[in-house]
């Protein structure tokens, strides 16, 4: 009985051991099939930005990193539904004063896999977070034109004084905050927005500092100076005297406005413009440029700055149109022993030029010429050059009419230019 017993327990035994055998085996062509369709891979997810922690009345001063590179690895199946917004990194400083840490990184990924970073632990510092008011200052980086003023002389400040916050080192070196003002182009009152810079006591900026407000309100009462008013200046040019057959093509002058000053009664009757000394324009016949004085009504009264204006005055000739008729065609380049026909054999010249060009030409003056080298036997309809028996580079047009004439060459003649039969 007790060997039976024996037997069918070694039965049992063996029985279960083929068993726990087949599974294994089973599990391992499992794992082998599973790695082969899909496979351990490795993935790089690089700049995941580097999340601080730390306690309240702390500031970050210096991170030695703000960013990591990601190594994971996991099946393939995994890495290709990552993206790098399924990883954070991030520095636990919690409960670390303010000094420098060295601290490990920490990382969690949506998924179960296997990771690692590049660098595994940064440096950071913290500071004592410290907060103060500054008076808000201005500074006037370009002055205003001369005649102006700033009434009461001060702009006007939305707030005298402003919050800087920021790590401890940094807030104490803070002295104010300046708004900078441009008054180069100002010639009335204006307000803006303008940015507030912390600076030190050299007037250095101070960097990594939180200024609330950013901007503030600066209202500027611009106003011309009681002792000094603004006229306008115009250059007395006696147009008069311009050579005949002449124009103006262009008056420019600087300064175009001056400020006079003198006793407030003469000032009160001033007028609104001045004149400058005549311009004589005797003999200009091109553009030139000058100086004038610069004339006042009342000798109480004084320019402020320059006494003269710069003038550049523009000078063109004045343009006409003249026609020269029965312009007789010459011939060049024609060969020996052939005969040349041409229709017509007088044209007519239009130009147009200066006007004093023009009435120094006569027909005698005016060459139309055909040139014929290199042309064979044969029918040719060609355009004459026109040329002058003076500088013809002033002129705006130069036409011929007839455009073309007719032209035939004819071998076995003595060399002769002769009209077309017309009958």
């Amino acid at each position: 009985m007790q060997q039976r017993k024996d037997g069918a327990r070694r039965a049992l035994m063996n029985n279960l051991m083929w068993f726990v055998g087949s599974l294994a085996l089973a599990f391992f062509v499992w794992v082998i099939a599973t790695l082969d369709s899909n496979p351990i891979a490795e993935r790089s997810f690089p700049n995941i930005p580097i999340q601080i922690e730390h306690d309240p009345g702390l500031v970050i001063t210096r991170q030695s990193h703000t960013a990591a590179t990601v190594r994971v690895r996991a099946p393939q199946s995994t890495i290709d539904q990552l993206d790098s917004t399924d990883i954070q990194i991030f520095a636990d400083l919690r409960q670390l004063g303010a000094d420098e840490h060295t601290v490990d990184l920490q990382i969690t990924v949506s998924r179960r896999v296997s990771v690692d970073s590049s660098p595994r632990r940064i440096r950071v510092t913290l500071e004592a977070a410290q907060e103060k008011l500054v008076p808000v200052e201005t500074v006037v980086t370009e002055a205003l034109p001369r005649g102006y003023e700033i009434q009461g002389d001060n702009p006007v400040l939305e707030a005298n004084q402003v919050l800087v916050s920021g790590a401890l080192s940094q807030v104490e070196q803070v002295t104010a905050a300046n708004v900078y003002l441009n008054l180069s182009q100002r010639r009335n009152p204006f307000s803006d927005d303008l940015r507030l810079i912390p600076v030190n006591a050299d007037g250095g900026t101070v960097e990594n500092v939180t200024v609330e407000p950013e901007t503030i309100q600066v209202t500027v009462p611009v106003q011309t100076r009681s002792d000094i008013r603004q006229v306008s200046v115009s250059p007395n040019i006696h147009v008069d005297t311009l050579p005949a057959g002449y124009a103006l093509s262009s008056i420019e002058y600087e300064p175009q406005v001056v400020l006079i000053s003198g006793p407030p009664d003469a000032l009160e009757i001033a007028p609104g413009s001045v004149f400058t000394e005549p311009v004589d324009l005797t003999d200009h016949t091109e553009t030139f440029q000058t100086t004038s004085p610069i004339l006042l009504p009342n000798t109480r009264l004084f320019v402020v700055g320059n006494q003269t204006v710069n003038i550049t005055i523009g000078i063109s000739p004045l343009l006409s149109s003249r026609q020269f008729d029965r312009i007789p065609v010459e011939v060049i380049g024609l060969n020996e022993n052939t005969r040349v026909t041409i229709s017509p054999q007088e044209v007519t010249v239009l130009m147009t030029g200066p006007q004093i060009l023009l009435d120094t030409l006569t027909t005698q003056d005016v060459r139309a010429v055909l040139d014929l080298n290199g042309l064979g036997d044969g029918n040719y309809q060609l355009q004459p050059d026109v040329s002058l028996n003076a500088d013809q580079s002033a002129l705006t047009n130069l036409s011929v009419l007839p455009a073309e004439l007719d032209v035939v060459l004819t071998t076995g003649a003595a060399s002769t230019a002769e009209p077309a039969d017309e009958g």
